[in-house]
């Protein structure tokens, strides 16, 4: 893996570079640059496999830097300083992000993940998505998501998703449109991108959208019927959850 680091932070890509060699993983760092503007001759003639990427940076941030490319045949590992908009971006676009400082054993598994990929090259579809949720903003406002897919990301719009299935390292995305994703994370990662926009975790192997709620079963161990005409299992306390979110009529 061949590697370019970019950071306004001098000691951040000292740092970085000392734990990719350390590590033992077989990257090599072609590139350091502390001013973003002076790496882009390298990134346009250059080959390489992954950069490393600074998004707040002064003068030129990690958006405009890449904005200046016409191609982008490698792929980002954006790092940032923990904000809860920029980790909720993220997850939405599927892109590969650190937390500054940067863990040892965070970097390990990052490439790990990165290394199992069949798509190793950044889509700007994901990068728009990215740019689009990188604010400050009310979730509700949130409206699609990147779905990392064996063929890459497929783009889909938070209405579209009736529910999700955990099995085991994976989830199972079912549409709107009858169509199903498999997507390679787990649904407690899922749960967390979605929770916000309104998505309900029902049982330990299921995740729903409840605009497509149509009947919660009691008996049997209760259920939630779906749109679809899905069963989907649910434990007596999401259910009662469920109940006081959307309001029922009780005897006085």
């Amino acid at each position: 893996m061949k590697a370019i680091l970019i950071d306004d932070e001098k000691h951040a890509t000292e740092v970085l570079a000392l734990k990719l060699q350390k590590l033992r993983m077989g990257v090599e760092v072609l590139a350091r640059f502390n001013q973003p503007e002076a790496a882009l001759e390298t990134l346009r003639h250059t080959p390489f496999d992954l950069l490393f990427l600074d998004i707040e940076m002064p003068r030129l941030n990690g958006f405009d830097l890449l904005d200046q490319l016409e191609q982008l045949p490698f792929d980002v590992i954006f790092t940032t300083a923990y904000d809860q908009y920029a980790i909720r971006a993220f997850r939405f676009s599927a892109l590969n992000y650190l937390l500054k400082p940067i863990q040892e054993d965070e970097l390990r598994e990052t490439l790990v993940r990165w290394q199992q990929r069949t798509v190793r090259h950044v889509q700007q579809a994901q990068l728009t998505l990215l740019r689009e949720q990188y604010q400050p903003v009310s979730a509700t406002t949130k409206s699609r998501i990147a779905l990392p897919t064996h063929e890459g990301h497929e783009i889909v719009e938070l209405a579209d998703i009736v529910r999700c299935m955990a099995d085991a390292s994976y989830t199972h995305f079912y549409l709107n449109s009858g169509q199903t994703l498999l997507i390679c994370r787990t649904l407690k990662e899922v749960e967390q991108a979605l929770e916000p926009s309104g998505f309900v975790r029902t049982h330990h192997s299921h995740l729903i959208n409840p605009a497509y709620l149509v009947k919660i079963v009691r008996q049997e161990g209760g259920y939630l019927l779906l749109t679809d005409g899905t069963q989907v299992p649910v434990t007596k306390l999401k259910r009662d959850w469920l109940l006081s979110q959307i309001g029922s009529v009780e005897r006085g």
